[in-house]
Formats: structure tokens, sequence, C-alpha cells
């Protein structure tokens, strides 16, 4: 007579999420840290190892403003598809653990938030949404339960699969039983992801993981302003500097960085007493010749020619340097628009915006932006990357009787950004308008405000929450427009730059 197996008990299931083991969150792996893993290692480094007063807290009201629609998202979502939800009660802890697996015992169609835990390999999580499955049974009885990830995002990302595929396995140690694949719900549409395969890449995660946090291995960080993330931002980008990390060199890629350490080169200064062959000889011609003038630039504190080239901006009887700012999907209510275009006149000397006041009014200051510019060839129009370029094909599909005066007004634009980088070695990590404009004198007058920042200063204008929030907004467009003009007129007095028609 077959031996009846004894149900399992809550008790079972946490012996399987402990191992016996005692929970250590600093010491344990959370799936959430997936992004960073693949993305931002020296972030994860930084969170073990970083000396804890440097840290400084720079989360923004963007960034709590896009976490709300992004909770926003996921519980209308699951309210919409699985009314019958269990929500996991409390958030966090040894009591959540429990009610989870009371809730997997229970066949709860679906369970909001639940605590999955696998100690024994060193991981712990809060997933989004257990969904029962009928279709295969598990040592819960005759079903099991599927991972759903829930992101407010338009397209799949490696780390959103990923990150599920961890909870996949949490699950599966739990239940007994694996499911083959599973969901990430994103913004307008969801992913069946296969799980076969997965195994090896997480494996691969936690053995980075795991070196990062016993310090065996020390990530680069990423290019100052922004070598990593808040709260460690500054601390990296003090640490890449003091350090003159590599990192420092425009143009130098991670894997030819990586060559010139293995030949002994650790810091920027390093480079200097090298001639260009020896460069050359460690990471090829091409990147040889850009390691060795880039060195020469920190060396000499200031920009050097590339041999051959001259600085060849083109002119017009009107300079003008732009600059848009835009309102993203993030604000509830409005749609995507371009909200400000600043523009300093470097012609006259004088700095104009034009500014809107809802999605519905962005016509109206490329209007006006228009009818200031007058006789497009008569202009040369500055800007820094082809972002504007975009946006102002993107606004002529949003209001086609504007179509053909922007393509009109592109033909004059030049990016100032390429033809600078085109002949020109800075001492600089990258060619950012926030990296080369301090290099060369300028300084933005506003440290607590960029971007996204500016984009609730104009939120709250928008919403009559506070008028003049905006006037932060038109400082930092300003300062933008006025750095190019800074940056153009300093290399052409440096480099004795002949204008051109």
């Amino acid at each position: 007579m077959a031996t009846r197996r004894r149900p399992l008990t809550v008790e079972d299931i946490v012996q399987r999420a402990t191992g016996g083991r005692k929970f250590n969150r600093h010491a344990l792996f959370r799936p959430s840290l997936t992004y960073y893993l693949l993305k931002d290692p020296f972030w994860v480094w930084c969170e073990y190892h970083a000396p804890k007063e440097e840290a400084v807290d720079e989360t923004t009201r963007y960034d709590e403003l896009r976490m709300q629609r992004g909770v926003a998202h996921e519980e209308q979502w699951v309210r919409l598809n699985h009314p019958d939800v269990m929500k996991i009660e409390p958030g966090f802890g040894f009591d959540a653990l429990k009610n989870t697996f009371r809730a997997m015992l229970d066949g709860a169609p679906a369970i909001y938030q639940p605590q999955l835990w696998d100690l024994e390999r060193e991981s712990y999580g809060k997933g989004d949404l257990l969904v029962r499955d009928d279709s295969e049974p598990s040592d819960l009885g005759p079903f099991h339960y599927r991972v759903l990830e829930i992101k407010h995002s338009l397209a799949l990302q490696e780390y959103h699969a990923l990150q599920a595929a961890f909870y996949n396995e949490n699950i599966g140690r739990l239940q007994g039983f694996t499911p083959g694949e599973l969901t990430v719900v994103l913004k307008d549409s969801s992913a069946t992801v296969p799980c076969e395969g997965k195994e090896l890449e997480i494996q691969k995660l936690r053995e980075l993981w795991k070196s990062l946090r016993d310090g065996t291995t020390v990530p680069e960080s990423r290019r100052p302003p922004n070598a990593t993330s808040s709260p460690w931002r500054l601390y990296g980008n003090r640490r890449a500097t003091e350090e003159k990390d590599l990192v420092l060199l425009a143009g130098i890629l991670k894997r030819e960085r990586d060559k010139l350490r293995q030949a002994g080169i650790q810091r920027v200064d390093q480079l200097w007493n090298l001639r260009q062959e020896e460069t050359t000889e460690i990471i090829g011609e091409h990147y040889g010749a850009i390691a060795y003038f880039v060195g020469q630039a920190y060396k000499a504190g200031g920009p050097i020619l590339k041999p051959g080239r001259q600085l060849d901006i083109p002119r017009a009887r009107r300079l003008l340097y732009f600059d848009f700012e835009i309102s993203d999907a993030v604000h509830p209510t409005e749609p995507p628009h371009t909200y400000l275009i600043g523009c300093y006149d470097g012609t006259r000397d004088q700095f104009v915006k034009f500014l809107a006041r809802g999605a519905g009014d962005e016509e109206r200051i490329f209007e006006e932006f228009l009818d200031y510019i007058g006789e497009p060839r008569d202009a040369r129009l500055y800007h820094w990357t082809d972002f504007e370029i975009h946006q102002m094909r993107r606004t002529a599909r949003r209001w086609p009787t504007l179509a053909g005066s922007l393509e009109r007004l592109i033909e004059q634009c030049v990016d100032l950004k390429q033809a600078i980088q085109s002949a020109v070695y800075l001492p600089v990590p990258s060619f950012s308008i926030k990296s080369v404009a301090p290099a060369l004198g300028f300084h933005w007058r506003q440290k607590d405000i960029g971007a996204y920042q500016s984009m609730v200063c104009y939120w709250d204008y928008l919403d009559n929450r506070d008028l003049f929030a905006i006037d932060r907004a038109l400082i930092y467009n300003e300062d933008d427009c006025r750095a190019m003009w800074h940056v153009d007129q300093d290399l052409t007095a440096r480099l004795q730059f002949s204008p051109r028609d």
C-alpha cells in the first residue's frame, strides 16, 4: 500500500524559504538589484563598501512622481485583471512571509506583493503578483503559481525579464515546481518570457553580486558627472576625479580601458609620459591616438586641435543657441510636449524664451519661435546633440501646419557637439554639455536642478500649485543656452578659428 504524503504546512514552506538560516538583509541578494548589476555595478559595490557618511540622497520630486505613477499603474492593473486578489500584509517581514505561504496553501487565485525568499541561495524579495495555474500540480496541490511582474514601461527590457526570472526560481523552490515561463506586464502590453536558458544568466548575476558584496571585484564607475546613481553619485564623481581614473577619457571604451589597465596604466596622468606610438601599441591606432591626445589635454588643462583638423563651425548673419525643455508621460493628464524653447541670440546678446501652458499651447510657442527667427537662411541655429531635431519632427507630426517651416529650420541647424568633437580633444570624461562647459569655465547658476526637476517646476506652474516655480526652469534653460555660446566663444578664441559662411 502506498504511503500517503503528509500535507504541506506553512512551517514546511518556511523551512524551504529559510533553509534554517537567519535573515540578514545586508548580506542577501534582492532581485530588484538586477538593474544595477546589469547597468551600474559600481552602485552595488558602493552599497557595501562606500563610506556611509558619503551617501547623499538626491531623490527628486520627479523621481517620486514617476514612482507613484508606476505604483498606480501596478495597482490599477491588478484591480482590473484580478479583482479577487489577496494582498499580503504587512508589507515585509516574517509575518508577511507566513501570510504569503498561507495564501499559497489556500490556493488563492492571485497573490499581490508576495514574499519570495530563498535564504539558502542568499536571496529574498517581494514580487508583484503570483497567479494560480491549474495546468500542472505542485507540492501545494493540483495547481501551482506563476510569476507576473508589472512594469510601467513601453518595452520589455533585459533586466525586467531577469528580475522576474529570479522570482520564478524562488517560487519553484517554495512550491516544488518551477514554471517554464513567466509574464512581464508592460504599460500597454504584456510579454511571455520563456525561462529556459535563464539559469546560466541568473547564476552569473549571483556570482557578480557576491564578488561585489565581498569586495573581490571593484568595478569602475560610469563617467562623471553621473558616475553612479543617488545616493552615491557625488561620491563616485569625486572618487573618479581624485583617482584620475581612466573613465575620465572621453572616447575610450571599456574594452580599451581594460587593455590599458592590463598594461599597467591605471590613471590618466600615467599617459602623460607615454609616446603616441606606445598607446597605439596597446589599444590600436584609432583609440591609441584618442587616449594619447585626451591625456595631453588633461596635462595642458585645455583643448587640443586634432592633427590636420580645424574647428570649422558654420556661421551666418545671426547666431542662435537654442534648447528645448519637454514634459513627458509622467504627468497624469498632459500628453508629452515641448513646453519651453529657450534661445540665446549671440548676435544681439539677449536671451529670449517661448513658454507654453499645456500641450495645446505647443503650436503657439513654435510659431512665435519661427517668427523670431524670420528668414532661416539668415541664421545658424546651434544645439547640443540631435535631441532638438527629433523634437521638432515630433512637433511637426503633432502640428502638420508647422512641418514645412520646421524642416526649413532644421536645414540651418548645427549640432555644436558634433562640430567640436570632430575637431578637438578636451580634458573631459564625455562630450555632454554638462562636462564640456565646466571644463571651459562655465558654471550653471543652480546646483540642484536639471531637465527632470525643471519639468516638475513646469508642472507646478501648469497646475497652479506654484506660479513662481517656472522661474527655476527658465534659469536652467537659459544657462543651457548660454553654456553652448560660452563653449563656442571660448574654443573659437583659443583655437583662432576663422569663420566661414
